[in-house]
């Protein structure tokens, strides 16, 4: 069962920060579940909500 107030707190720390280890450390989750998240709610919007990079996202 997904849990969309999780999934909305993780994506609004995640526009905040820009920065996928910075969100996964504050919101206790794994770096790959916090991808996950992300994936899923894109998949969901059918479209992609961060351009990703080696120096985090925009």
């Amino acid at each position: 069962m997904r849990d969309d107030h999780r999934e909305l707190r993780l994506f609004l720390h995640l526009a905040q920060t820009l920065n996928f280890g910075r969100t996964s450390l504050d919101c206790h989750v794994s770096p790959a579940t916090l991808t996950r998240t992300v994936q899923r709610l894109e998949a969901d919007l059918g479209h992609r909500l961060f351009d990703r990079g080696p120096r985090g996202c925009r």
